[in-house]
């Protein structure tokens, strides 16, 4: 039986068997990124590619500094950057666009390393004239939905890694636009990102016992500290589970503007409320211990590395 909340899934079934007629042309040059689908009747409306593109992932919301406009958070890297934005047709919800993609996104265990929406996104302004060089995208900041996440699939018939940007934002005259940036990284660097994207609790724990140091991915945190990405906490539950001996420190790490001091305090809280939540899913407390070492250790693998959990097994162990 089809599942009725779900309309979008069953115009993309239709428009698939029957062909998917739109009443405007792409844009001259423009395609689909591999094998990724469009919400169903979307147009596109802008194309771009740069081979060697300096990119600077957003990863927290967007606001102005010193006059500077930039994301409380971000990470950059350099690589082969595609650019395509869709103008999706009217009568759906932002958020079922936004969901359209997303899963997308997130399939074959891709992580989600920051989301927002609405007002907690910051200014729709920067998000479409600073990060994304496009000025149809600007609408009111209670109409936007943000995604970052790992990205992998197969482009010009060969595998890809890197990551990837959706932003979908509906405009004071009611159009919708859905702006998707796929960053590919070089070979090498790719490989040795996705080789610590651990998502199973055997491959955490070899690695834990290998190198004694593991970035915890699918946890982010509001600018209030509050997690607002929890999936990495089951990872870190079945890892304890399987090893009832192992004992952790949680370890928080934290880049963004204050002293060293209110940074460490900052990340410790953290890591503070990872272990609430682990303590919660039935880990004893005493199996892990808090620090925060805000922007102390910059550096780690994989990235991004500007806000972190990581799990260090304890010393005697």
């Amino acid at each position: 039986m089809f599942d009725r909340r779900r309309p979008a899934l069953l115009i993309l079934l239709l428009f698939t068997a029957l062909g998917s007629p739109r009443l405007v042309a792409d844009v001259a040059g423009s395609s689909d990124y591999a094998s990724f689908q469009r919400f169903p009747g979307a147009t596109i409306v802008d194309y771009r590619q740069q081979t060697s593109a300096v990119y600077n992932l957003a990863l927290g919301r967007m606001q102005r500094a010193a006059g500077t406009v930039a994301a409380s958070r971000a990470e950059r890297f350099q690589g082969h950057l595609r650019r395509i934005t869709y103008e999706i047709p009217d009568g759906f919800p932002a958020a079922e666009v936004f969901a359209f993609y997303r899963e997308q996104l997130l399939n074959q265990g891709q992580q989600a390393l920051y989301t927002c929406q609405g007002r907690g996104c910051g200014s729709s302004n920067f998000w479409a004239n600073d990060v994304f060089e496009n000025r149809i995208l600007y609408g009111p900041e209670t109409n936007q939905y943000y995604l970052a996440s790992t990205y992998q699939g197969v482009s010009d018939e060969s595998e890809v890694a890197g990551y990837a940007a959706l932003y979908v934002v509906t405009r004071g005259n009611r159009r919708m636009y859905a702006h998707l940036d796929f960053l590919e990284l070089p070979a090498p660097l790719a490989a040795e990102q996705l080789a610590g994207l651990d998502t199973t609790p055997q491959a955490l724990e070899q690695r834990l016992a290998r190198e004694r140091a593991v970035v915890i991915t699918g946890l982010s945190f509001n600018d209030n500290d509050e997690l607002d990405n929890a999936d990495g906490i089951n990872l870190i539950v079945d890892v304890l589970r399987r090893n009832a001996l192992m004992e952790v420190y949680v370890v928080g790490h934290l880049q963004d503007s204050g002293s060293l001091t209110q940074l460490q305090t900052r990340s410790e809280r953290r890591a503070l409320a990872v272990i609430d939540r682990v303590v919660a899913a039935g880990i004893d407390a005493d199996r892990m211990q808090a620090h925060g070492l805000g922007p102390l250790a910059p550096v780690c693998r994989p990235g991004p590395c500007g806000q972190r959990i990581e799990l260090v097994l304890a010393l005697d162990q």
